[in-house]
């Protein structure tokens, strides 16, 4: 189960930051991955907890 939520952190986190490097360029790709996987690992917490 651990694994699962690292696997869509990740993925989440590298969306994100995709996206937000096109609107702020290099910058914004860092602070979006870190953004997005802690949105990640937030909606996975309770996701696969409840």
């Amino acid at each position: 189960m651990k694994l699962l939520k690292a696997l869509v952190s990740f993925v989440v986190g590298t969306i994100v930051g995709v996206l937000a490097g096109h609107v702020l360029g290099v910058w914004g790709q860092l602070l979006g991955f870190i953004a997005g996987a802690l949105a990640a690992w937030w909606v996975a917490q309770r996701v696969f907890d409840a």
